[in-house]
């Protein structure tokens, strides 16, 4: 105020000079709040101040400072992926994802399990038809069909389908999943099976006696276990070494180490931060249910020690061992190592096999890496119990499907047996023949052969007929019911029967409905009686069929491949050519990790070892057989390039969104980062305003809506009321005085007699 009073003043008295103190420092205040405005002020020495020109903004145009955000948002989304490549570079899972000769591997992987699951399917066949030579009369299911007649053996009647019962609401819920709660992101999310019901309980139970055939081989056996809560940097190979330890090490029998472990795809957070992301379920596979129970037993002693150790629990009753015969616990704690994904302990400093620098007055420096060690849960369920069953709808379980579905599951069985080269008498047509020889094939009925093939396709090639026609990568998503290979679908029963009913009904509703309109002709009686009526297509019928059409081509272009082609040619190539290069590595890494003497031996060049052998041979196989582990770190970095340029060229990456600051209204919000070449994330605030907006307009509709229906309520209520209030005076007869009536009044001015004049009185005089 001061200032600004002593800027008047000036101005009035023709810039009179100030020589207060006080004055002139508001004045210097006033100049440094006038230039953080953003405005040069100059002062002309009579105390008036001069504006010069306002400063050039940071952008000539907004079309610049949107460019200059989005080669900002670009520059740090790169920056971003390219961060989360370097920290997962080492991780089994993103391996398997990016490295060409990885994916390579592990569809190698997959097509000798399943040449050893059609083994396993020959196997039961010829178990089945052995019962039925000794005289096992194979039982015919209550619920199953009464046109199919008695199975041939027990295998066929685990095999049949079409026993399938419509649920009970309460008996219907979602596919299992016991990690995301939410939807899935993290399963899969198929419309189709939206439409289908999923029996859980008794009903489940039921359904899967009925199926059991349709059971991966080691689910039957009970052969297998669940590993829950797996961290990225813990790979399958840490997993199998850490269960063969429980196993024990002299080989008994009952006591074998796991044959294999299966991991699922890893949970990708897509809507936020879940809690435990890039985790992954995964499933040890042992020779028979009596290893496994072995390993188990070994593995909840081992649990009972650590407790009683750590003195976990305070009551003494929970200190006693488990007694025989009780049941183990539902979940048991494994302890893993995961030191290092290859196995390393010692440092490899200049890669031939020398110590790391000494600093300082350090001598002695530690050139083991730091152990690390991790828990994960080993879950003791029999994991049939939680096998998802949905049953499908009437319009895909009709009679009229099942030919024409026999011939285009066959048709695609046998095109996967011919590209995973599944010979020796195990593939589809070998089998059929097996259970039906000579003519009796030709006799069987249709859909007992289509459930056979369904039942093969699924455990051997993790194919889902019934759900997208799509197969699987890997068995471990089929296990953990990410892929629609995961569930088992029933058909309806009685579908036709509820089909017929349902075009009974429509036709009677529609023959209804033109009678209300008038729209009947009187001459069209006996033709409607003789003309059917139109049902129109049903959605998941329609869907099946593009499914099995899309399956069809595309086992079209796996023939014209080959057998030899197991991916693509381009990734092929890509994993042959890093098979070169690891060889080469491998050759390179053995002559730097040798010391070769004039005499001609050699001595292992690993700081740590120092080994002398008689000639180059025996180290080298030394080198190959104790630090193999070394090995395999250095042929690993023949992966990084082919990976990297994968990760390049992924437009929609695995990684976390990003949280943008949308303001104090919507807070931080996550937004996924996309893009290959120049990744970026969108900004989510002008969606957010655009759907607040709606809400908000919505909201004031509704608003609106309400207020009008309460005033005309109000108003009908008022217009009853008063229509009760006059008919209440009509019948009590009662005249209200203060009622306006209207009335007629004539006047008339003929004969009119004036009144006469009033008397004046006379005052009396006052005697006073």
């Amino acid at each position: 105020e001061k200032a600004k009073e002593s800027k008047q003043k000036g101005d009035d008295d023709d810039a009179a000079p100030k020589g207060d103190d006080d004055d002139a420092s508001m004045e210097d205040m006033a100049d440094k709040n006038n230039n953080m405005d953003g405005n040069d002020t100059t002062n002309t020495g009579d105390g008036s101040k001069a504006i010069s020109e306002e400063t050039k903004p940071l952008f000539e145009s907004d079309e610049a400072e949107s460019s200059a955000y989005a080669e900002y948002n670009t520059k740090y989304c790169l920056n971003y992926v390219r961060t989360f490549f370097n920290h997962h570079l080492d991780d089994p899972w993103f391996r398997t994802r990016l490295s060409p000769l990885e994916t390579y591997r592990q569809a190698e992987k997959e097509k000798a399990r399943s040449s050893a699951e059609a083994l396993e399917f020959k196997n039961e066949i010829l178990s089945s038809l052995d019962d039925m030579n000794k005289g096992v009369i194979p039982k015919k299911d209550p619920d199953c069909a009464d046109y199919l007649g008695p199975p041939k053996c027990n295998f066929v009647a685990s095999c049949r389908l079409g026993v399938g019962t419509k649920p009970t609401n309460h008996a219907t819920h979602r596919p299992y999943n016991p990690y995301h709660q939410e939807n899935h992101e993290q399963q899969y999310e198929n419309e189709t099976d939206m439409q289908h019901n999923v029996l859980q309980g008794e009903d489940r139970n039921r359904i899967e006696r009925h199926a059991k055939s349709h059971l991966l081989s080691f689910i039957k056996s009970d052969s297998c276990v669940k590993i829950m809560d797996v961290p990225p940097n813990v790979s399958d190979d840490q997993l199998l070494s850490t269960l063969s330890y429980y196993c024990g090490t002299v080989k008994e029998a009952g006591k074998e180490p796991p044959t294999a472990v299966w991991s699922d795809a890893v949970r990708v957070p897509v809507r936020g931060l879940l809690m435990d992301p890039y985790h992954r379920v995964a499933f040890a596979v042992f020779p028979s249910t009596a290893a496994k129970d072995a390993m188990l037993e070994a593995l909840h002693k081992a649990n009972e020690e650590a407790e009683r150790h750590h003195h976990r629990d305070s009551h003494r009753g929970d200190d006693r061992r488990r007694r025989k015969g009780e049941t183990l616990p539902r979940i048991l704690d494994l302890d893993v190592d995961c030191t290092d994904v290859y196995g390393r302990r010692e440092v490899d400093a200049d890669g031939k096999g020398g110590a790391p620098p000494t600093s300082g007055k350090k001598k002695d420096v530690d050139t083991k890496l730091p152990t690390k060690r991790c828990t994960v849960f080993v879950s003791t369920a029999m994991l049939a119990s939680s096998q998802p069953v949905s049953v499908l709808s009437a319009a895909v379980s009709s009679r009229e499907r099942i030919s024409q579905d026999k011939v285009d599951a066959t048709t695609i069985a046998e095109t996967l047996d011919e590209v995973r080269e599944i010979d020796g008498g195990k593939g589809l047509t070998d089998l059929l023949f097996l259970l039906y020889p000579g003519n009796e094939l030709q006799t069987v009925d249709d859909e007992d052969i289509l459930d056979i093939t369904i039942a093969y396709l699924r455990r051997v090639h993790l194919f889902s007929f019934y759900n997208g026609c799509t197969a699987a990568t890997a068995v471990g998503d089929v296990l953990s019911f990410s892929h629609p290979a995961g569930t088992i679908h029933l058909r309806l029963r009685d579908a036709d029967e509820i089909l017929t009913k349902m075009a009974e009904e429509k036709a009677n509703q529609a023959v209804t409905a033109m009678a209300e309109d008038g729209e009947e002709k009187e001459d069209s009686g006996g033709a409607a009686e003789d003309s059917k009526p139109i049902v129109p297509k049903d959605m998941l019928v329609t869907r099946l069929n593009d499914s099995i059409a899309k399956a069809l081509e595309h086992g079209k272009v796996l023939e014209e491949q080959g057998p030899s082609c197991l991916i693509d040619a381009e990734t092929d190539a890509i994993a042959r050519s890093i098979e070169v290069a690891e060889k080469e590595t491998r050759e390179e890494w053995i002559e730097n990790h040798g010391i070769h003497d004039e005499d001609g031996r050699a001595r292992c060049s690993f700081h740590f070892c120092r080994k002398l052998f008689k000639d180059k041979a025996f180290l080298h196989k030394h080198l190959l057989k104790k630090h193999s582990d070394q090995l395999r770190a250095e042929c690993a970095k023949c992966h990084d390039g082919p990976m990297m340029a994968t990760w390049d060229s992924d437009t929609c990456r695995p990684v976390p969104p990003v949280l943008l600051d949308c303001g104090s209204k919507f807070g931080l919000v996550p937004s996924a980062v996309k893009g290959s070449d120049q990744p970026s994330a969108a900004d989510p605030e002008p969606e957010l305003w655009r759907k607040e907006q709606e809400r908000m307009a919505e909201a004031d509709r509704l608003h609106r809506e309400r207020m009008a229906a309460q005033r005309a309520a109000e108003e009908e209520m008022r217009r009853q009321q008063e229509e009760a209030n006059a008919g209440e005076k009509r019948k009590s007869n009662f005249v209200d005085p203060d009622d306006m009536v209207e009335e007629k009044v004539e006047l008339s001015f003929v004969e009119v007699v004036a009144p006469p004049p009033k008397k004046k009185k006379k005052k009396k005089k006052s005697l006073l």
